[in-house]
């Protein structure tokens, strides 16, 4: 990472032709006057999702999405067993869309820090493709 000026650093990353694509389509679309600002914008979002997400507290209950590529069912099996504490039911459907071939549905209910360890866990499996959760407190 390097500065570019006070206030902004350069930082680099790969990302795949279909999401180059795609952000060249949102920059007209949107109206965002760079890829910068469109990273910096969806970076933003992200990290304001986290938040809200870590300031759950006590017992939640919810659900979790995700859309992955076939290839790492076993790794996504894997963290569901590990939380299988949390989990209460899922549901499995193989599909294509785009590059995915899985979607999976995962209802909760548990102790807001597992269930946030969980999703991190699900989130960052590399071929995991989309994420999302709805948490509702007891």
């Amino acid at each position: 990472m390097t500065k570019n000026n006070k206030d902004l650093n350069i930082v680099s990353i790969s990302l795949p032709d279909r999401i180059i694509t795609d952000i060249e389509n949102a920059l007209s679309e949107l109206g965002y006057m760079s890829r910068s600002e469109l990273i910096r914008d969806a970076v933003r979002e992200f990290l304001r999702e986290k938040k809200k997400l870590e300031d759950v507290k006590g017992t939640v209950e919810g659900v979790i999405t995700l859309l992955y590529n076939h290839d790492i069912a076993s790794k996504v099996s894997e963290v569901r067993h590990r939380y299988l504490g949390i989990f209460r039911s899922f549901m499995h459907s193989d599909f294509n869309i785009d590059h995915c071939s899985c979607c999976e549905v995962l209802l909760f209910s548990g102790e807001a820090s597992s269930v946030r360890k969980a999703y991190y866990e699900l989130k960052s499996i590399k071929g995991v493709d989309e994420t999302h959760i709805y948490v509702v407190s007891r």
